[in-house]
């Protein structure tokens, strides 16, 4: 008898205990079912916020001859049909300790963006990361080919993809070639939906950037008749072309809102003040950082903090530098370049001041970061040049290069080789 009451009493306390242990199993998980869901609303409200930009359809043609013709939407053929979707990510903007993110730089023309690309390419060289590099040309630009991915095999594979398993031509750590701006084409090629991916791109005053691709570029030669009377005289000569007409701007790339174009935007659209400033404003959303070429070194800094880099990971000597030439222009040719630019003024005068402002919220350490970077930049390359020389490249045009010094050091080495570097990435992904 004592041994069947005790029984029951031991499984009416096993019972007890069992429903206090479920009561508190469910309480925990409606707890957890909660915080899912809330946390579940913070991401799709973030990702609301985030425009996802429809899968360009582009036709494989040719060196692009005018703005319609390099919009991915006006020429649709073929579609790359398992584009994934990005996650949604954080990108860490505080203290970080290591580098973090792919970076998707948009090269402008005749901006001090073969600079910038050198630090790209030397970054990437030492971590051995994958580029984003056309095969079949010999810096690996896009210029204004229209990006397609019916060619996604004319790229270079990454690093550890076998060439023309394009399926898996994604996960490029830097682009860092001449590109027309397409969000969506450069999510694809380096998304993978955990990495971050890191927009940036550099813009310079339009007048002078104006005048610098118009002689580089010779627009004048692709505008102007062979008889024209003004050729050699640089100013006679902007002022003939400035008085030609606005379809002849329209067609040629350099000769009307160049920066503008090359961030995306469509030449005809230009004329509409409001379809530039909301151009503008799309950029300010997608783009992570505009450096100014005019303030080089400041925007470096903030570019060393959004990355998480390092000091040596931003030295650099200026590049693409064209011989001096007499310049001077008068400042009513000047006022006239500056309004037949206007779209592109619009644009670098919103994110010259953005670029403050960024200096700004820096903190009160920004003047002596850039203080100890001027002269870090200074000491660790002091001794790596030994004078510079003039060569020919392309188009029988004429830059400046710096020489490397005998016996430089190997970080020296990689900031005044850049075609050597450029070489040996090429042949890491199969060049």
């Amino acid at each position: 008898m004592k041994n069947s009451l005790y029984t029951a009493l031991v499984m009416l306390m096993l019972f007890t205990l069992s429903c206090l242990l479920y009561t508190v199993i469910f309480w925990d998980m409606m707890g957890a079912s909660h915080i899912f869901r809330s946390h579940t609303t913070v991401l799709e409200t973030r990702s609301s916020a985030i425009p996802t930009p429809a899968v360009p359809t582009m036709k494989a043609t040719g060196t692009c001859q005018h703005s319609g013709g390099c919009d991915p939407a006006k020429n649709s053929k073929s579609i790359r049909k398992a584009v994934p979707k990005p996650k949604v990510y954080e990108k860490v903007k505080g203290q970080c300790n290591t580098s973090q993110g792919n970076v998707a730089f948009v090269k402008t023309h005749k901006t001090g963006s073969t600079t910038l690309t050198t630090i790209l390419n030397r970054f990437g060289y030492h971590k051995n990361l994958s580029f984003v590099q056309m095969a079949d040309a010999e810096t690996g630009h896009f210029n204004y080919h229209t990006p397609s991915f019916s060619r996604i095999n004319e790229l270079f594979p990454p690093i550890g993809v076998t060439k023309n398993d394009t399926g898996n031509y994604t996960g490029y750590n830097i682009s860092a070639v001449h590109f027309r701006y397409s969000r969506a084409f450069m999510e694809a090629l380096m998304g993978d939906g955990v990495t971050p991916v890191y927009y940036i791109t550099i813009l310079r005053e339009p007048v002078s950037q104006f005048v610098s691709a118009f002689r580089y570029f010779d627009v004048a030669k692709a505008l102007l008749p062979a008889n024209s009377t003004s050729h050699g005289d640089i100013e006679a000569t902007i002022l003939e072309v400035l008085n030609l007409s606005q379809s002849v701007f329209v067609a040629h790339p350099f000769a009307w809102n160049n920066q503008l174009f090359d961030l995306g935007m469509r030449k005809p659209d230009m004329l509409n003040e409001s379809s530039v400033r909301r151009h503008v404003e799309l950029l300010e959303r997608e783009i992570d950082l505009v450096l100014i070429t005019e303030h080089f070194d400041e925007s470096l800094v903030l570019l060393k903090k959004l990355l998480c880099w390092e000091y040596d990971d931003i030295l650099y000597l200026k590049r693409r530098m064209q011989p001096l030439e007499d310049s001077s222009i008068s400042s009513t040719t000047i006022d006239r370049i500056r309004k037949h630019n206007h779209a592109d003024s619009i644009m670098y005068d919103f994110f010259n001041r953005t670029l403050w402002k960024k200096v700004s919220d820096y903190g009160p350490s920004f003047d002596e970061d850039l203080e100890t970077f001027r002269n870090l930049l200074s000491k660790r390359l002091e001794n790596c040049t030994a004078g510079t020389e003039v060569v020919k490249v392309a188009r029988g045009q004429e830059n400046v290069m710096h020489v490397l010094a005998k016996d430089a050091s190997d970080i020296c080495w990689s900031v005044v080789r850049m075609y050597d570097v450029i070489d040996i990435i090429r042949r890491r992904q199969g060049g």
